[in-house]
C-alpha cells in the first residue's frame, strides 16, 4: 500500500517546477519536508476516473509505468506496470471474457460481439426474435403480421416506416400514406423551390412589405410591395410619390417638403442649423456643431466630457502617453489600471459592469451566473471565493459558477469548494474557458 501511495504522489507532482505546493486548508502553512501537501478534514485525493475501454487506446495504451487510474467499469484501482495495466495483481487487459457488469481494457479491432462465419446476429426476448443484424450490414425488424398488415407491392399509396417514440425510446413499425412520407422527406431534407422569381406591386393598404409564395411546382415568387401615396391616410398612410405627382408642386411646396424632411428640427441636438445674424450675409444659415455629452452627440472639445453610447476605435489607443507618442500595442496605458471589483454574499448574475467578484457565501452555498457568451467574445471574469475562517476551508458552502449558454471547459458549471481559491474565465462567444486558476 505504501508503494501505491508513493506512486500516486509521484504522478501528481510530475511537471511541477522547483517549488512547494499546498492544496487545501491553511494554504499559507506548508511542511518543510513536503514538495506537495494536501490538507483537509473532509476531503480526499480523487484519482482520474476512466472507462476501461480507454486503457487499450491512445494515449493510455502507451502510458509510462507507475501511472495509476481508477477504472469505472471494474470499480478497481489500476496501475501501469511492465507496459500492462494491472488490477492489483490481475491483468485486466488480457481478460478475454465478456461479463454482464461491463468490460474494461477492450480493443475495438479484436474485441466485439458478433460472428465470424458470415451469419447474422439475432437479438431475442422471451425467445422471440425482435432484431437482427444481417451479415450484409442491414438491420431487420421482424414484421408482426397479426397487428400490422404487410403493404402489398402493388399498393403505391402507403409505405412502412420505423418511428422512435420520444417518450419511451421504443422503435415502432407503422404504415403511413405515401404522400405523408414524401412530405416528411421534403421537410427533413430542407428542400426548397429550385426557381426563385422577384416581382413588385403597389397595393395601397399593405405598406412596404415583402411576401413569398410557391406554386408547388418548384418556383417561388418574392413580391416587394411599394405603395404609391395618394394622399388618403385612411387607406395609405405610407408610400412613394410618382414623378407626375412631384412636378405638380410649385417651388414653394417643394421647398417645404425638402425643409420638412431635412430641416434642423429633424437633426439631433449635436448639430443645429440657425439663421445667420451677419447683416452682410442675409438669407444664409449657420451650421453649429455642439460639444458632445452623455445624452447628445456632438464634437470633441478640450474640456472635460462624458460620452454616451458604445464607441469603437479602429486603430491603436494610447492613454497617458505624451503628445505625438503612439501606442506600441493595440491598447497601451502608461500608468496604473483600475477595474471593477465587487463583493457578492448571495446568489446572483453578473453583467458587463463586473470584472473581479469576491464571493463570500458564509454558511450557505451560492451560485454566480455568467451572462450568455453570445456577442461578448473575449470578455473575462475573475471569481474568487473569500474565506470566512472555517477550519475546513469552507467546503460545505461552495460557490457554483453557472452559465446561461455554452459550457465551462466542456461542463455545465464549475464549483469552487475551498476558500481563497479563484478562477479566471474567458469566452470565445460560444463557450467559457478557464484561463487561470
Amino acid at each position: 500500500m505504501k508503494k501505491v501511495v508513493l506512486a500516486i504522489m509521484l504522478a501528481l507532482v510530475t511537471g511541477v517546477s522547483f517549488g512547494q505546493m499546498k492544496i487545501g486548508s491553511n494554504p499559507s502553512t506548508i511542511n518543510k519536508s513536503s514538495i506537495l501537501e494536501l490538507e483537509s478534514t473532509k476531503q480526499g485525493l480523487l484519482l482520474p476516473r476512466v472507462p476501461g475501454s480507454n486503457l487499450g487506446v491512445s494515449p493510455l495504451n502507451a502510458a509510462p509505468d507507475g501511472m495509476i487510474v481508477y477504472v469505472i467499469d471494474s470499480s478497481a484501482l489500476c496501475v501501469r506496470r511492465n507496459g500492462v495495466w494491472l488490477k492489483m495483481s490481475l491483468d485486466i487487459v488480457a481478460n478475454s471474457n465478456w461479463t454482464l457488469n461491463g468490460n474494461a481494457g477492450t480493443n475495438e479491432a479484436t474485441n466485439f460481439i458478433g460472428t465470424t462465419d458470415g451469419q447474422g446476429v439475432v437479438f431475442k426476448a422471451n425467445n422471440n426474435a425482435l432484431l437482427k443484424l444481417t451479415s450484409t450490414g442491414n438491420i431487420q425488424v421482424p414484421n408482426n403480421t397479426t397487428t400490422l398488415p404487410v403493404v402489398p407491392s402493388t399498393d403505391q399509396t402507403q409505405v412502412q416506416v420505423l418511428l422512435v417514440d420520444p417518450a419511451t425510446g421504443n422503435i415502432l413499425q407503422r404504415k403511413i400514406a405515401l404522400s405523408a412520407f414524401s412530405n416528411a422527406i421534403v421537410s427533413l431534407g430542407n428542400l426548397r423551390d429550385s426557381v426563385h422569381e422577384f416581382a413588385t406591386s403597389n397595393i395601397p393598404d399593405t405598406g412596404i412589405t415583402i411576401k413569398s409564395s410557391s406554386n408547388g411546382a418548384g418556383t417561388a415568387t418574392h413580391t416587394l410591395n411599394i405603395p404609391i401615396q395618394d394622399g388618403s391616410a385612411a387607406t395609405n398612410a405610407k408610400g412613394l410619390l410618382t414623378y407626375a405627382d412631384w412636378v405638380r408642386f410649385d417651388a414653394n411646396a417643394k421647398a417645404a417638403i425638402v425643409d420638412g424632411a431635412f430641416s434642423a428640427s429633424s437633426i439631433s441636438t449635436g448639430v443645429t442649423i440657425d439663421p445667420n445674424t451677419d447683416p452682410l450675409k442675409p438669407g444664409t444659415q449657420v451650421v453649429t456643431l455642439h460639444a458632445a455629452n452623455a445624452s447628445n452627440p456632438g464634437g470633441v472639445s478640450i474640456a472635460d466630457q462624458t460620452f454616451g453610447g458604445s464607441k469603437n476605435f479602429r486603430d491603436s489607443l494610447a492613454v497617458g502617453l505624451a503628445a505625438n507618442t503612439y501606442a506600441t500595442s493595440t491598447f497601451e496605458v502608461n500608468g496604473s489600471i483600475a477595474s471593477n471589483i465587487t463583493t457578492m454574499t448571495t446568489s446572483g448574475a453578473i453583467d458587463e459592469k463586473s470584472n473581479t467578484i469576491l464571493a463570500t457565501p458564509g454558511a450557505s452555498a451560492m451560485t454566480i451566473t455568467l451572462p450568455s457568451p453570445t456577442n461578448i467574445k473575449g470578455r473575462m471574469y475573475t471569481i474568487k471565493k473569500v474565506g470566512s475562517g472555517d477550519p475546513d476551508g469552507g467546503i460545505d458552502s461552495p460557490v457554483t459558477i453557472a452559465t446561461t449558454g455554452g459550457t465551462i471547459d466542456g461542463g455545465a458549471n464549475y464549483v469552487i469548494y475551498n476558500d481563497w481559491t479563484f478562477v479566471t474565465l474567458q469566452t470565445d462567444g460560444t463557450n467559457w474557458y478557464i484561463i487561470k486558476k
